[in-house]
């Protein structure tokens, strides 16, 4: 499928741009990746959470052709910055842009499976406030682009492998492989369900057209939100190893059950036991909100993320006013099915689904009460469920064009 046609331009920018410094892009690899939305189960995927997610039309664009040297080029059209390296000497390059890329690149080097340059044109249209959702879609992107240019033979399993390793050597164990996962399995109008213990992953349906998913920005930075999940990461295994006194051989908050806990909780410090009840509650959120979506309950959904961010407020202690606001004042709004803050964020930010017929008033509210109250303006991103990652002709899309 042909992403819509301002991504469509913006692949034509990336092919104009590749013809120029590197010649004939006819032969080069292209390919795009969605970025992907966490709807509910936020923090739980350091516990064998379960997940529900979303590949949004947000992309990373990749135009890859393979090199006879060594020298690998790549260079971004949004920042026209080029990064120059060679492939026998990555380590000259480890603090030099594009970081994530580079450690995949180094990953794959070192089990033989790349031995030549590339040259690599990337853009991407992914709002920076998706987080870890826009990290998950530059990573298995490029990848994909990678598999298609080299003739890679590994499975979609081992690449998003490669993923969940370059991640945690440079992000750490914020790292959520749900993200990977959506991003290279999601289809188009289907939310996506992952059970981080098991593995499985599914599809659910969502048959109906006229809602979106509306993102509010506030562009309101926040300061080391690294620093702040792994905090939460940190307590979490703080409140295991003292549920493990009560319950024998617990792997981790997955094998814990609302029941038990609130039957100990004098046995655990009250900042502890709060990080571990959301987390099972949310768990519990999760896998009620796919009997409400397979039963096209949606308003029951909506009251259920709407749950999950005054217990991300309250018992994560995430509250802050640009979200706290921006939740509050959307919920009012006619035909507002839910809002909640983007976990895992470097920018105070919500998603909020909304109905079709409703977007421009939403949006014309939203910003007119976030600028007279904060004196700033607010940042409106309206997208819709997407596919995950494809290789697009460039034939196909510039026909498409016309």
């Amino acid at each position: 499928m042909i992403p819509e046609n301002n991504s469509a331009r913006n692949i034509i920018q990336v092919k104009q741009l590749f013809t120029n410094l590197f010649g004939n892009a006819s032969k080069a690899t292209l390919n795009v990746c969605p970025a992907s939305l966490i709807l509910l189960g936020d923090h739980t995927h350091y516990n064998d959470g379960v997940l529900i997610s979303a590949c949004i039309d947000k992309y990373w664009t990749f135009l890859m052709h393979r090199r006879k040297d060594s020298e690998i080029n790549i260079v971004s059209i949004d920042n026209n910055k080029l990064l120059k390296m060679n492939l026998e000497r990555l380590d000259d390059y480890a603090n030099s842009e594009y970081k994530l890329l580079r450690g995949l690149i180094g990953l794959l080097k070192q089990d033989g499976l790349i031995r030549n340059g590339f040259d690599c044109v990337i853009s991407s249209d992914v709002p920076e406030c998706l987080g870890l959702g826009s990290i998950a879609a530059e990573q298995v992107g490029f990848l994909n682009t990678i598999k298609k240019t080299f003739h890679v033979d590994i499975d979609s399993d081992m690449l998003l492998n490669y993923v969940r390793k370059n991640e945690l050597n440079i992000v750490g164990k914020i790292s959520n492989i749900a993200h990977h996962y959506t991003v290279q399995f999601g289809r188009e109008k289907k939310l996506f369900y992952m059970d981080l213990r098991t593995k499985e992953h599914k599809m659910l349906p969502i048959d109906r057209d006229d809602y979106s998913l509306i993102i509010c920005d506030s562009g309101e930075e926040i300061i080391d939100p690294q620093k702040i999940c792994n905090e939460r990461i940190e307590e979490c295994e703080v409140g295991v190893k003292g549920l493990r006194l009560y319950i024998w051989g617990i792997k981790n908050l997955r094998d814990v059950n609302l029941d038990f806990l609130h039957k100990h909780y004098h046995m655990l410090p009250h900042r502890i036991f709060n990080r571990i009840l959301y987390n099972v509650k949310e768990r519990n959120r999760s896998e009620e909100a796919v009997k409400l979506i397979r039963k096209k309950s949606f308003r029951e959904f909506g009251n259920l993320v709407i749950e999950s961010y005054n217990n991300l407020a309250e018992e994560y202690e995430l509250r802050n006013e640009h979200s706290d606001f921006l939740v509050n004042e959307a919920i009012k709004l006619e035909n507002v099915l839910c809002a909640k803050m983007i976990s895992c964020s470097p920018i105070r930010s919500t998603f909020n689904i909304v109905a079709d017929n409703n977007i421009n008033v939403f949006t014309q509210t939203m910003k007119r009460s976030y600028e007279q109250k904060f004196n700033k303006q607010l940042i409106i991103h309206s997208v819709k469920l997407s596919s995950g990652v494809k290789k697009i002709l460039l034939h196909d899309l510039e026909f498409s064009l016309q």
